[in-house]
């Protein structure tokens, strides 16, 4: 996020502070030229209570402890590991990024660059804050060519799912949890992919780690719905969710192929 004044940070940062708190994640304020007193007074005025959340632990406002990005990113790994632990769905943590005008461009790309791989685990999401008065366009120029790079394949990035379109075989990888509160985003990810390709339509549930009776109907509906000589091809499907399509039939549903981590 790049803003120009204060102004700009409250409809951005409102929502997703106040989202993460209501749907349960663990929110991290990280400051670096703001006290953290003067964060807590905005979020007051923001109306997202802070003095309650960080009561209870759900917020933490903090200084940066380190610029160094390895350790930085580390820092927030293991942040969103003890918040899993915990019980919290994830990690949301936003960031104010001058500390990149002191350390240099190189570390703060190298920062951009990593960090999308703790984003891409599904245990955490981030907002980085980009003073415009302070960083050279040519810099927010680069930092946003990270950014697209990064996501060129995204379809969908929420706090517990992330899908992806891939090309070879054509289709979908999806990652994280899919209950009714991801619905929507697979839904229209599958149809998506059923007009994108031509041929069979093959989605990568390797990396899901929890799917609900909706978000299976959807993958039984959207094979149905592929026609005459087209199939759904569930490749790398976790044994429990193999076992669960099984239990209540579905792995005979019509223009659906089921293979496990080890084949068909």
């Amino acid at each position: 996020m790049a803003y120009s004044d204060e102004a700009d940070l409250e409809p951005v940062l409102a929502p997703f502070i106040a989202d993460g708190l209501a749907q349960g994640d663990k929110v991290l304020y990280l400051t670096d030229v703001t006290h953290p007193a003067v964060v807590t007074g905005l979020l007051r005025a923001w109306g997202v209570r802070p003095d309650e959340f960080a009561a209870d632990g759900r917020l933490d406002v903090r200084p940066l402890t380190t610029n160094d990005p390895d350790s930085l990113i580390g820092e927030l790994a293991r942040t969103a590991r003890l918040a899993r632990a915990e019980g919290y769905r994830a990690l949301r943590v936003t960031a104010e990024m001058s500390w990149g005008v002191r350390e240099g461009t190189e570390r703060l790309v190298a920062f951009e660059t990593k960090v999308h791989s703790l984003y891409d685990s599904g245990m955490a999401m981030g907002v980085c804050q980009y003073d415009r008065r302070l960083f050279d366009p040519v810099v927010l120029a680069e930092i946003q060519r990270i950014h697209q790079e990064a996501d060129t394949d995204l379809e969908f990035a929420g706090a517990f799912l992330r899908i992806h379109r891939t090309g070879d075989p054509p289709g979908l990888r999806v990652e994280g949890e899919v209950d009714a509160n991801s619905l929507d985003p697979l839904a229209e990810a599958l149809t998506a992919a059923g007009r994108r390709c031509r041929g069979d339509v093959h989605v990568d549930l390797s990396g899901v780690s929890f799917i609900d009776l909706s978000g299976m109907r959807a993958l039984v509906d959207t094979a149905q719905s592929l026609g005459s000589g087209r199939s759904l091809v569930l490749a790398q499907v976790p044994k429990h969710v193999h076992q669960l399509f099984k239990l209540i039939g579905w792995d005979g549903a019509p223009g659906l192929r089921l293979r496990g981590s080890d084949g068909p």
